[in-house]
């Protein structure tokens, strides 16, 4: 531990002392800066590039996930539609029924898992694909309507999140329009790891009811560079995905602040950039 204490101390010295000469970082170094600060409040969670267990994971992925409530969201992605798609509380269903517009519209489902469909009455439609839905509809609406032609369009996902955070370029919520989505998938979906990503240290983090986080370590190297499709775990509603920065990504954040009006001060007339 206080060997990697003094490694940590020696580096940011040698750093420090290259701004003060007036030599820039390395250009890899700088570039640990385009990800920006995943996290402002863990400084000390980072010890050292070997330590990450899966307590400072929690920590380093809390602390992103408030940043990003704190910043109204964004970054959201909407994937492709899977047939396979069950449908959940606040998804949007549009129903048309041909030549007649009275049973046609748009319809939430709401807590209870239903829609409240006019005159038929509240529909249980949770759990069911929009053929299925259909299906009933079409049962329903024929005690009414003679041979009525019905077609069903799933026009809000809304109930099936998975989450992306860390190291990668758009980080936050993936709206799945499946019932199950890989890890490949949800990185390519984020805009895949950027270079200050740990990519070796993954999780993959599934929440459980006793409030007890289950966490999978995911090696995205293996995954994406070496093709290791053991490493594709299947992720479902509610999971995070979190990929950690590497120790120097960490360290260039920390000094970046305070690196470059102090080089300023002392004459070299050169400053930190920012851009690849």
């Amino acid at each position: 531990m206080r060997a990697g204490i003094l490694r940590n101390n020696t580096v940011l010295i040698v750093l420090l002392a290259m701004i003060l000469g007036g030599v820039s970082l390395p250009a890899f170094a700088q570039n640990f800066a385009n990800a920006g600060p995943a996290v402002d409040n863990t400084e000390n969670v980072y010890d050292s590039d070997e330590d990450l267990t899966d307590d400072k994971v929690l920590r380093l992925l809390d602390a992103e996930a408030q940043q990003y409530i704190q910043q109204g969201g964004g970054n959201d992605v909407y994937i492709p539609e899977d047939s396979r798609y069950t449908l959940g509380v606040s998804d949007v269903i549009s129903i048309n029924v041909q030549r007649h517009p009275e049973v046609s519209g748009q319809f939430p489902i709401n807590a209870e898992g239903k829609i409240q469909y006019g005159f038929v009455g509240d529909i249980y439609i949770q759990g069911k694909t929009k053929s299925e839905v259909k299906e009933i509809l079409t049962e329903e609406l024929s005690k009414y309507i003679i041979a009525p032609e019905v077609t069903v369009i799933i026009t809000g996902y809304n109930s099936k999140i998975v989450y992306v955070f860390g190291e990668v370029g758009h980080p936050g919520k993936i709206f799945m329009r499946g019932d199950t989505i890989t890890v490949r998938e949800a990185l390519v979906q984020s805009g895949l790891p950027l270079l200050s990503a740990k990519m070796k240290d993954g999780r993959v983090v599934t929440p459980s009811v006793e409030d007890k986080r289950r966490i999978q370590k995911v090696n995205v190297h293996k995954l994406l560079i070496e093709g290791d499709l053991k490493e594709n775990y299947v992720m479902k509603p509610g999971d995070t995905l979190y990929v950690p920065p590497t120790f120097w990504a960490k360290l260039y954040r920390k000094i970046q602040p305070v690196a470059t009006p102090i080089g300023t001060a002392a004459g070299t007339g050169r400053t930190l950039t920012t851009g690849f």
